[in-house]
């Protein structure tokens, strides 16, 4: 399945999420007007969260992406680990009500 969602972070910029997952996320990736330092950042949140669970938590979510911030000292600027958790979520609803249709 795909998903796709947007949203604008409280106080913050927006962040985009475009997902390839099945029972576990196959592909993430994760565009906005946030800012990740150092860049390599960016690829390292996307592939941290592949493999993980369809069904995982938003707090399990932003867990994954805060311990590897926090483990590879990466800066998250104008986006959260729990608003990328939020827009994770998201795209993984707007994937499966697509496949209702």
């Amino acid at each position: 399945m795909h998903g796709s969602a947007k949203m604008k972070v409280p106080n913050g910029k927006m962040v985009e999420a475009k997902l390839e997952y099945g029972s576990t996320i196959k592909r993430v990736q994760l565009l906005g007007d946030f800012f990740v330092y150092p860049d390599s950042g960016l690829n390292g949140i996307e592939e941290t969260l592949e493999g993980l669970g369809a069904d995982a938590e938003e707090g399990e979510i932003a867990k994954r992406v805060s311990e590897f911030t926090r483990r590879n000292n990466v800066t998250l600027v104008g986006v959260t680990p729990e608003a990328i958790a939020s827009v994770v979520k998201r795209a993984m609803s707007d994937g499966m009500e697509s496949n209702k249709a």
